[in-house]
């Protein structure tokens, strides 16, 4: 966001961070900007005690912050906290103070956003992958610029399903793109792993090798493959997979094909019960 005019206070020193839209804020300006960019989906998170002093002591407008703390811990004072900020900074139009005011008091906010969210996760759970899929990209298309939290959100799913589905380059880049929002340890753990499924051996040493930033990343992952290893080496899926490979290998044709078949229908049975939906 480029820097505003000051006209009302004082730029601040230290900046506030509203967490909704991964924002540093500097003055009174920058506030009524991004409140009224992000109506559609601003909380009470903003009634936040340390955004009301900060107003106070690094804007130097103490009169605003006082009035502000009476909305703190008040129920459906959110409309009331955003317009007493807008309507005394004078930054934007009536018409706008008005309209901001009119969003956030429908109390909509991120509502149909989550509710389509919840429909695709229901589809992906129920074997609709691409119909999951394609809902998520339309959920991306649609949610507001400033949004981060659920854009991560949507992103990082969508990299799940990809996984599922073993399109694991596809993967990757979704998982890349939650990560480059959030900056979240753990995405970046999701994106190396489809890196690594995605790539032959020799690719994914060569991926580490230009990337010198991975390789603690990498360390980790590595640590979380060996015990999914170990775990699996001890599990009954392995015993019957070994089972499998001695009536392979004695010719026993039959049996061979009797375990087969009881073993991809215990492993459909499982996958379908790790995607129950919970209610």
């Amino acid at each position: 966001m480029s820097r505003v005019i000051i006209a009302t206070g004082k730029l601040a020193k230290k900046p506030y961070h509203i967490a909704k839209i991964e924002r540093n804020i500097y003055s009174i300006e920058e506030l009524c900007y991004s409140l009224v960019q992000s109506a559609q989906f601003l909380d009470t998170d903003i009634m936040d005690p340390e955004l009301v002093a900060w107003i106070g002591t690094d804007l130097g407008l103490p009169e605003l912050s006082k009035k502000l703390n009476t909305y703190l811990g008040k129920e459906r004072a959110l409309s009331d906290f955003v317009s007493t900020i807008l309507d005394f900074a004078g930054y934007v139009s009536q018409d706008k103070q008005i309209r901001t005011r009119q969003i956030v008091s429908s109390g909509v906010g991120m509502e149909p956003f989550e509710k389509r969210a919840k429909r695709a996760g229901y589809m992906a759970e129920n074997g609709q992958s691409y119909q999951a899929l394609n809902e998520y990209e339309s959920i991306l298309d649609d949610l507001p610029e400033p949004e981060r939290q659920m854009r991560a959100d949507v992103c990082r799913r969508i990299g799940r399903i990809y996984t599922d589905l073993f399109r694991f380059r596809a993967a990757a880049d979704a998982f890349k793109k939650a990560y480059d929002i959030s900056g979240s340890s753990s995405v970046y753990l999701e994106y190396l792993a489809a890196i690594r499924f995605g790539l032959s051996d020799a690719e994914y040493v060569a991926f580490i090798s230009e990337h010198p930033e991975s390789y603690n990343a990498s360390l980790e992952l590595e640590k979380r493959v060996r015990e999914a290893n170990a775990r699996y080496a001890e599990s009954d899926d392995k015993v019957s997979v070994d089972q499998l490979m001695r009536y392979r290998d004695l010719g026993q044709e039959t049996n061979y094909e009797i375990a087969l078949h009881q073993t991809i229908q215990d492993m459909k049975d499982g996958y379908r019960r790790a995607k129950q939906p919970a209610f």
